[in-house]
């Protein structure tokens, strides 16, 4: 099947968006799918490791040769993206910059939230709870938004209340 945008080369990329409710489907070539202007995200087809890069802003080659290695393990911003694996714990360290945006985005934040144990769960979520009031509590005093602490000030109390007997 030939490209629906230029006519002339072999379409190997499908593209489908929805125009006034409906579904229309474009059957595109390489060169017009990263340069039509009604495409504006296509990934192509079977490269992955291009994908994580872009996830990374890490295009060129050249920039390969001049980026810094991990001193424990030696792999580089390159090799991780391409493996979608950090080399050790001190790749979090050496990459940490680059890093923490991309985890952000991968993980919706940068607090591990795991499974609580059913039998202490109410107590783990309520302790949990009560660090989060506190928090926006100190965000409050920050904005001077005096009255709205006061009514968080009155959560933490209720809740370290049934936390304590």
């Amino acid at each position: 099947m030939l490209c629906q945008h230029c006519q002339q080369r072999e379409a190997n990329v499908q593209f489908t968006k929805i125009v006034n409710g409906e579904m229309v489907k474009l059957y595109l070539c390489d060169h017009c799918a990263k340069n039509a202007p009604e495409v504006s995200f296509v990934f192509s087809p079977g490269i992955i490791p291009d994908f994580l890069q872009s996830l990374f802003n890490f295009t060129t080659n050249a920039q390969a040769l001049k980026e810094e290695a991990c001193p424990q393990c030696g792999r580089r911003l390159s090799e991780i993206t391409q493996a979608g694996k950090l080399g050790c714990s001190g790749c979090y360290d050496k990459f940490q910059s680059e890093l923490e945006p991309i985890l952000r985005k991968i993980h919706g934040g940068g607090c591990h939230v795991g499974k609580i144990p059913a039998r202490k769960g109410a107590d783990l979520r309520e302790k949990a709870e009560i660090e989060k009031l506190k928090e926006k509590l100190q965000q409050l005093i920050r904005k001077e938004e005096f009255e709205a602490a006061a009514v968080v000030r009155d959560q933490i109390r209720e809740l370290e209340q049934k936390l304590g007997g």
